[in-house]
């Protein structure tokens, strides 16, 4: 496995365990860690630095998240996602979304609006550029609602749901641009007017959008194979 010399320095302000699973993490997204490839222990705490414990405990975490499969005295492997998996994901991504935009935008504050039309500018610019990063745009805009929503239960819940969405796109790489301006209009005057049923509304509209245009690309490969 090649690994990165950078070692995981412990920090005051975390458990070790959590750094560690940070670190796998964007490795896994980011493909260091590819799919299908298995854990070695030794070799992971040559990377980060660490001992097996906190590894093992980040270990346990990514299975929990299914980015990690185990099978007792068999294997520790990187998941390999499937286009079943990424539907999966994507539909439980959107209807969270959904939820969020409802119980947080009348939640929002000034500054709230005002980070929030950061992200939206962002997804413009990514999307007229046909830049892939729009994916962790939207990651971002629905991981701060979840955040601004108020509710506890659903910002645990959407942990592992983000991370998870992350991992299986790996397995999707067809992606679709398209012109978004209206949509984003209209997310940013829901805000504005902290009008929770709008934002619902049109995330579930952007969701629909967006697997349709997926639907179409997938098609589109298939005939041409």
């Amino acid at each position: 496995m090649p690994v990165p010399k950078s070692t995981v320095e412990n920090s005051p302000r975390k458990l070790l365990r959590d750094v560690v699973l940070e670190k796998m993490l964007a490795a896994i997204q980011d493909g260091t860690l590819q799919a299908g490839e298995r854990l070695n222990d030794d070799e992971l705490v040559a990377w980060l630095g660490v001992s097996r414990t906190p590894i093992r405990e980040a270990i346990a975490k990514l299975v929990d998240y299914g980015l990690v499969e185990m099978e007792a005295n068999r294997y520790t492997r990187v998941a390999s996602p499937t286009a079943e998996q990424y539907d999966d994901a994507f539909q439980m991504l959107f209807g969270i979304g959904e939820l969020a935009a409802r119980w947080s935008f009348p939640r929002f504050e000034d500054a709230d609006v005002k980070a929030f039309g950061k992200i939206l500018d962002d997804m413009r610019a990514h999307a007229e550029a046909e830049d892939r990063a729009l994916n962790d745009d939207i990651d971002k805009a629905i991981a701060f609602m979840v955040a601004k929503s108020g509710n506890e239960l659903l910002v645990k819940t959407s942990e592992s749901l983000l991370n998870r969405a992350k991992f299986v796109r790996i397995g999707e790489p067809e992606f679709v641009f398209w012109d978004v301006a209206q949509a984003l209009d209209g997310f940013r005057a829901a805000a504005k007017g902290r009008d929770g049923e709008a934002g619902g509304a049109l995330v579930r509209g952007l969701g629909r959008a967006m697997a349709e245009h997926l639907a179409t690309a997938r098609a589109a490969k298939a005939a041409e194979a």
